[in-house]
Formats: C-alpha cells, sequence, structure tokens
C-alpha cells in the first residue's frame, strides 16, 4: 500500500459531524436574531444528483483505462487514453465530492435537528423530511466521491512517470 491514503471515510464522518455542530450553532443563533430559518427545496437535490454523475462518470473512466493497462494481452478494444491531468483532476474532483459532500450532510441535518422540536406542525414536517432526504442525497455525493477516489488508484508501479518527463535541455523555470 503506498504512502497516500487520500480521503478516508472516517474524515468525511468527521466533516460532517463537524459541519452538523456549526450549523446547528449557527442556525439557533440566526433564529435567535429573530430570522427566518433557510427552506430546503426539492429542487436543490437536482444539482447534487448531477454532480454525482458526473463525478462517477469521470471515475469509471479512469478505472476503465487503468484496469486496461494493468491486463496482459488484452484482446478488447482499448479504452481512450487519460492524460495524467485529466486523472489527476478527477482525483482531485472525487475527493472534493467526499469532503464537500459531508459537509452537506451536516447542513442538512443541521436544519433537520433545529426543526424537530416543532415537527408536530405539518409544514415543519415536510421540511425536515426535505432536509433528511437532501442529507441522504449528499451522503450519496460522499460516497461516490470516495469511489471515484478508489477507482483513481493505480497498482504499485503502474503510473506514468516515464511518459511524463520533459524532453531533455528544456527548462520550465521562468
Amino acid at each position: 500500500m503506498s504512502d497516500i491514503a487520500g480521503v478516508r471515510a472516517s474524515a468525511v464522518a468527521m466533516v460532517a459531524v463537524a459541519s452538523t455542530a456549526g450549523c446547528v450553532l449557527l442556525l439557533r443563533g440566526w433564529r435567535a436574531l429573530g430570522k427566518n430559518l433557510p427552506d430546503v427545496p426539492w429542487i436543490g437535490i437536482g444539482p447534487l444528483l448531477l454532480l454525482i454523475l458526473v463525478v462517477l462518470v469521470a471515475g469509471w473512466q479512469v478505472r476503465r483505462y487503468a484496469r486496461y493497462r494493468t491486463q496482459e494481452g488484452a484482446s478488447r478494444r482499448a479504452p481512450q487514453r487519460v492524460t495524467p491531468q485529466r486523472a489527476r483532476g478527477t482525483l482531485v474532483a472525487g475527493q472534493s465530492a467526499a469532503l464537500g459532500g459531508g459537509a452537506l450532510v451536516g447542513w442538512y441535518l443541521a436544519i433537520a435537528l433545529v426543526h424537530l422540536p416543532n415537527v408536530d406542525v405539518v409544514s415543519v414536517r415536510q421540511m425536515v423530511v426535505r432536509a433528511a432526504i437532501s442529507a441522504l442525497v449528499a451522503l450519496a455525493l460522499a460516497g461516490a466521491g470516495l469511489l471515484t477516489q478508489h477507482w483513481c488508484r493505480l497498482p504499485p508501479g503502474e503510473n506514468d512517470d516515464d511518459e511524463d518527463e520533459p524532453p531533455r535541455g528544456v527548462s520550465y523555470v521562468s
């Protein structure tokens, strides 16, 4: 196993817990100032689902290329080559989705927790349900990010460092 572990599920969980605690305090303070709490519309789930799809598709493309490279004598057609820059970008997108999804889980859970004492009111109950479903979708985003990060790993000794060396005599220092 390599020294670089990437984003771990425990880190995502810590971000979610810290985000929940911090957002609960902020929302209670906001309510104490006499302000209305933010609404959680159903339409907010759409961009999260789209982001999950984009991260998973990009990660799958990197995975296909990495798996094809490690199979000896593969008779099937080679997938399109993935540049190292794109693979790194996909990795960073996956890690960002994991941590951002954890933070969003905390935000939506905080909204649900702050509204929980008044859940007997129908409109508040609907808000808690929307916040809980949004938290589940944000959790799926975090999971998609962790899965994409996993797909971007190469087996030991399977990196492209030799291909990425600049030609001799070229300086990139200005």
